[in-house]
């Protein structure tokens, strides 16, 4: 039997794919939470989210939430990037724009000391990804060697959970996985090597974070366990959660996408290839998505 290998995406002007269009409004800071959230509730298509952090930040911290918010900023599900910063931030707007901008994403940058305010840098904002409503591009048949699958917790699926990671790696999906240390693991929030189909990167406690993390790695689908304290998803990359206990089946039927055990790790992967095709989770008709940034230092 022929296994599929083959979704339907946008490819972008760099070359990468995306599997969801979103047009995202970025805060480098706290302090920009009210422009950005007025911004993109303005937006039909814009997503956003809010993070308590990028203000005083030093050292290792500060590199950590640059390097995660340039990963979500020029993410391949997003089509077009608007950071908004305050102007004198320790997680510069400008800065994180510059690196989305080195990875041949199309974004735009606004402080709201330079526009004259909150609801001045909104209304740039705004007319700054105006234009990308009518911009929009059909997905096209793309090979199942442009996704990327992040993998966040999974013990409860015990040997089985093994077996679909191995069934996505042959069926050509590249992988990466959140895992506790090891020599061979990439930084929280860093970029898959491109020339690498199967990676691991340091993981965090929480499971937000963990799944932010995999996202600025590059993740397009995150898949995970279903459980009672874990049901969130993400702002720009769908997360398929299936529970693995026999009290979820009641518990959270409207917030995961399945059992485990109800398919093969071959049909969870044509699962996959329909999320990447524009199915929906359930996370994301529920719209429970979270963002959270691993933290290292104390904030000043």
């Amino acid at each position: 039997m022929m296994l599929r290998r083959e979704f339907l995406g946008w490819v972008r002007a760099n070359g990468e794919v995306g599997v969801r269009d979103h047009l995202l409004v970025l805060p480098s800071v706290v302090c920009a939470t009210a422009a950005v959230r007025e911004a993109a509730q303005s937006i039909p298509q814009a997503v956003f989210f809010e993070h308590p952090i990028g203000c005083a930040q030093i050292g290792s911290d500060r590199d950590q939430t640059l390097r995660t918010l340039v990963g979500v900023g020029a993410h391949p599900n997003v089509r077009d990037t608007v950071v908004i910063g305050l102007g004198c931030e320790g997680v510069p707007a400008q800065e994180v724009y510059q690196a989305i901008m080195e990875r041949q994403h199309t974004a735009h940058v606004i402080t709201i000391q330079a526009a004259g305010g909150t609801e001045a840098a909104a209304q740039q904002a705004i007319a700054d990804l105006t234009p990308d409503l009518s911009d929009s591009t059909p997905r096209q048949s793309v090979i199942v060697d442009h996704l990327i699958l992040g993998v966040g917790t999974i013990d409860g699926w015990g040997a089985e959970g093994r077996h679909l990671i191995e069934a996505c790696l042959d069926r050509g999906m590249r992988v990466i996985e959140g895992t506790v240390g090891g020599p061979q693991v990439l930084p929280y929030g860093s970029a898959m090597p491109v020339d690498v189909r199967h990676a691991a990167m340091e993981a965090p406690v929480g499971d937000s974070a963990l799944i932010t993390g995999l996202a600025a790695a590059g993740a397009h689908i995150i898949i995970a366990q279903a459980d009672l304290h874990h049901l969130g998803g993400h702002p720009i990359v769908p997360v398929i959660r299936l529970g693995y206990q026999e009290k979820q089946r009641s518990a959270l039927v409207d917030d995961m996408d399945g059992m485990f055990e109800e398919r093969t790790p071959d049909a969870w992967v044509d699962w996959i290839l329909e999320v990447a095709s524009g199915v929906q989770t359930m996370v994301e008709t529920m719209h429970t998505e979270t963002f959270a940034i691993e933290r290292i230092g104390p904030t000043l």
